[in-house]
């Protein structure tokens, strides 16, 4: 999916979230989105999402305006919160099986996949039981699962690294993730943590007061940290 984002604003009140923002997203990568907080980063999110509206600007997908009544586009991206949006009255496993549901995925065409990555995470043990009654870093693991079988096209995800997933969690996130782009897809991210984007990521997209300071490649962040002994902090601030 190519992702294009052009004179993207959005308002909150008197607050300015995002400014006039431009980006052009190159398919099959993982793109970290750095910011402090109230750069704008979660309204990116949910702009792309279709969570929120843009106030100005548009959002295209492979050409396509996107809005929140397209559904067919909608169906190609899976928009994940702080904390993921499962059915908490709902098992695991029925869980897995609505997901694959609405977005017309095969839980079959992913068995294996899916069966060893719940058993790597602990899963697999607890299938019957409601996601309502997981502790955070469970109900990403579970969550996963889902997106083993949805497999979108582009995954916005809101701070990952902050999830309460212990050292597993984390290596099968980074893995399904980095396998979404290895296969076509692309994954979407926030962050503060400096090191961490420009470790885990092909390009990293600075926020400051809700404009683009940075596009680089990881390649070129991880220069400009060991560059000088403020290097993190010339990142955030978009310092070359």
């Amino acid at each position: 999916m190519h992702i294009e984002l052009n004179d993207l604003s959005k308002r909150f009140g008197r607050t300015t979230a995002l400014d006039h923002v431009d980006l052009n997203v190159p398919p099959s990568s993982i793109i970290a989105v750095l910011g402090e907080n109230g750069a704008g980063k979660s309204t990116l999110l949910s702009l792309l999402g279709g969570v929120l509206a843009p106030d100005q600007g548009l959002i295209r997908y492979d050409g396509q305006t996107f809005s929140r009544e397209k559904l067919e586009l909608r169906k190609r991206l899976l928009f994940t919160p702080d904390v993921p949006f499962m059915f908490m009255d709902r098992s695991i496993a029925a869980n897995i099986a609505t997901f694959a549901s609405l977005y017309d995925a095969r839980v079959e065409e992913h068995d294996a996949e899916l069966t060893h990555m719940l058993e790597e995470t602990s899963i697999a043990a607890l299938l019957d039981r409601s996601a309502g009654s997981l502790s955070r870093g469970q109900l990403w693991k579970a969550f996963m699962a889902c997106v083993t079988v949805v497999r979108p096209e582009l995954w916005l995800v809101d701070e990952p690294f902050a999830s309460g997933m212990d050292v597993i969690g984390m290596g099968v996130f980074r893995r399904l993730a980095r396998k979404l782009a290895d296969t076509g897809g692309t994954l979407i991210y926030t962050t503060q943590m400096v090191d961490l984007a420009a470790e885990f990521s092909d390009h990293v997209c600075v926020l400051r007061q809700g404009h683009v300071v940075l596009w680089e490649t990881s390649t070129r962040v991880r220069e400009m940290i060991a560059s000088a002994p403020e290097g993190q902090e010339n990142v955030l601030r978009g310092l070359r």
